[in-house]
């Protein structure tokens, strides 16, 4: 069965915090329908899945542009709280023990203490000095620019990176 790519005829409504009701032109309408990002870290605004209440795939988003903005706001807000990531702001704290990485961090979210296992797969470095950080409960963690931190974060991020 071939996928149906979205475009601005669909209407996308957010009706709980993580569902949204998709109406297409041709009056079909989805209820509870769950939206997923294929590539949740490296391509967060493209390539959407809709998912119904059988788990079948029934529709694609290629891109914010393609739908509404409506639509566009009903999905994002969908993610705002399934992706949640805690956003680092600055490092209080970071060094090696027994072989593990502690870190306490400052993020958008509060302080933050957590242990990272291996520091070269669970620390990643992406295009525009963005890092995900995953920790050792599978939480993730971002700081968006390594340049933006205030030097002494800096330099105790840089040592493990």
């Amino acid at each position: 069965m071939a996928i149906s790519f979205l475009d601005k005829s669909a209407k996308i409504e957010l009706t709980d915090v993580f569902y949204v009701r998709l109406s297409l032109k041709d009056g079909t309408v989805y209820e509870n329908v769950e939206v997923r990002r294929l590539f949740p870290i490296s391509d967060r605004e493209n390539y959407i899945s809709l998912i119904d209440s059988n788990e079948h795939e029934i529709a694609m988003i290629r891109s914010f542009d393609d739908i509404s903005e409506e639509s566009a706001s009903a999905v994002k807000a969908c993610f705002n709280d399934y992706y949640l990531i805690p956003k680092i702001s600055k490092v209080l704290e970071c060094n090696d023990k027994k072989g593990m990485l502690q870190m306490t961090v400052v993020t958008d979210h509060g302080n933050k203490s957590f242990r990272i296992r291996n520091r070269h797969s669970d620390m990643k470095i992406y295009p525009e000095d963005r890092v995900i950080i995953r920790d050792v409960d599978d939480n993730r963690y971002e700081i968006e620019s390594l340049a933006a931190l205030d030097r002494k974060s800096w330099i105790l991020v840089a040592s493990f990176l």
